[in-house]
C-alpha cells in the first residue's frame, strides 16, 4: 500500500487532472491528461474576498480548496485552481482568496481521527430537498442521500460560513473506520452536479469538476 496519503494525492490531482474528467466524481481516480492553470494576473484577480470556516472541534484538521471548472479552452477540458490546505486552528480557517475563485470551490477536510477510508471528505454545501438558507441539524444530515459539494461562490469582500465536521463510522477500503462527515450548517448557494453521499459523507478521490459539461 502507498504511503502516500489521499490530502497528498488531491492536492497532485490539483495541479495534473487526469483525462476523463466527466467521471471526476466517480470513485476512480482519472489519468493521463494535464490542467490548464491559469499564471497570469489580470484586473479579474484584482478582487478578493476573505473567508472564514468556522469548525469547531476540529483543531488540527487540515481544509483543502480547489476550485475545478469545465473550460472548453482549456487543453484538458478543464481549469482548476489549486486554494491550497490550511489547518484548522481555534475553531476557524480564514483564506483570502481572489472572488472569482470561489464560485465552483470545493472543499475537502482530512481528520486527525479518519482511518483508511480510500478517499478525501468532501464539504456538502447543499443536501437534497434543502433551499439556500435552511438550516442542517446532524440528524437530518445523516438521513441524507444527495448532496452538492460545489460552491456557487460569493463577490462579497468577507463572508463566514459555520460548518459541521464530526466523527462517523464509513466503510473503509478493508473494514468500518473512522471517517468524516463535513457540511455547512445553513445550505449555500451551490452548483450542480448532485451526488449521491452515504448517510450524508460525501468522498472524493479526484479534483471535484462544477458546472454542466458543455455537450461536443
Amino acid at each position: 500500500m502507498s504511503s502516500i496519503s489521499p490530502l497528498r494525492r488531491f492536492a497532485a490531482g490539483a495541479a495534473v487532472l487526469a483525462a476523463g474528467a466527466a467521471g471526476a466524481l466517480s470513485a476512480a481516480p482519472a489519468a493521463d491528461a494535464t490542467t490548464a492553470l491559469a499564471t497570469t494576473p489580470s484586473a479579474r484577480e484584482a478582487r478578493q474576498t476573505t473567508i472564514t470556516f468556522q469548525v469547531p472541534d476540529c483543531d488540527g484538521c487540515v481544509v483543502g480548496l480547489v476550485q475545478g471548472r469545465w473550460d472548453p479552452d482549456a487543453t484538458s477540458g478543464v481549469r482548476v485552481w489549486d486554494g491550497g490546505q490550511h489547518e484548522v486552528s481555534d475553531g476557524t480557517v480564514t483564506v483570502t482568496v481572489p472572488s472569482r475563485r470561489t464560485k465552483g470551490m470545493s472543499m475537502t477536510v482530512e481528520a486527525p481521527w479518519e482511518g483508511h477510508t480510500g478517499y478525501i471528505t468532501q464539504t456538502v454545501f447543499r443536501y437534497g430537498g434543502k433551499r439556500v438558507g435552511d438550516e442542517v441539524g446532524f440528524k437530518e444530515a445523516r438521513s441524507k442521500t444527495r448532496g452538492a459539494g460545489c460552491w456557487a461562490g460569493t463577490r462579497d469582500a468577507e463572508v463566514t460560513i459555520p460548518l459541521t465536521v464530526r466523527k462517523v463510522w464509513v466503510q473503509g477500503l478493508r473494514h468500518r473506520v473512522r471517517g468524516s462527515i463535513a457540511y455547512a450548517d445553513v445550505t449555500q448557494d451551490w452548483m450542480v452536479p448532485m451526488r449521491q453521499v452515504w448517510d450524508g459523507v460525501m468522498g472524493t478521490q479526484d479534483v471535484p469538476i462544477c458546472g454542466v459539461q458543455p455537450r461536443g
